[in-house]
């Protein structure tokens, strides 16, 4: 092989190790190979739910939240004992955050062993959040968007188990949050 030859291969090997990296990253973001990831547990509404005027009769602050109708099944009282559990671990941030049941028709029976959850009657706040599949624990932040929901089970492994995504995901809103 002549130097000639042997310079334009060198050159030609150069050139390629720069160019390939490039080709492949612009090959994968085009044919969306590459998910990013998401830090949350729950399920984000894009875009946020909006309560407007409808959030004044909702506590200030940040709102750990839960639509309850007439009934309240199994996974209703599950989610609601949650919620109370889920404000004690809070800690300092406790104060940060309120659990609020909102509820229309007769205040359900079992707020009275939830001793830090507040009870709001308000039908068309409810209505409002009717998009949100029903029992549903949802994140409402400080300026009336529902950001987050999270799905409420019957058995009481897997609302602990849920719990702990919703206390992740508050610790980490609370964390980056300027606003309550």
């Amino acid at each position: 092989m002549t130097q000639a030859i042997s310079s334009r291969l060198t050159l030609i090997s150069v050139i390629l190790v720069f160019l390939i990296p490039i080709i492949a990253a612009k090959l994968v973001l085009d044919r969306h190979w590459y998910q990013g990831a998401a830090t949350n547990h729950g399920t984000m509404i894009v875009p946020p739910l909006e309560l407007a005027e409808l959030a004044t009769a909702l506590p200030a602050g940040w709102r750990l939240a839960l639509v309850v109708n007439d009934d309240c099944p199994t996974q209703c009282q599950q989610a609601i004992h949650m919620m109370n559990q889920v404000d004690i671990a809070l800690g300092k941030e406790t104060e940060r955050v309120t659990p609020t049941v909102i509820y229309t028709g007769l205040e359900p029976a079992v707020l009275a062993l939830a001793t830090h959850v507040i009870p709001v009657a308000d039908e068309a706040l409810a209505q409002r959040l009717a998009e949100i599949p029903e029992h549903s624990l949802i994140i409402i932040d400080p300026l009336g968007l529902v950001v987050l929901y999270y799905p409420s089970h019957a058995d009481e492994h897997a609302m602990r188990m849920e719990a702990k995504n919703i206390l992740a995901d508050l610790r980490t809103l609370l964390k980056l949050s300027k606003v309550g």
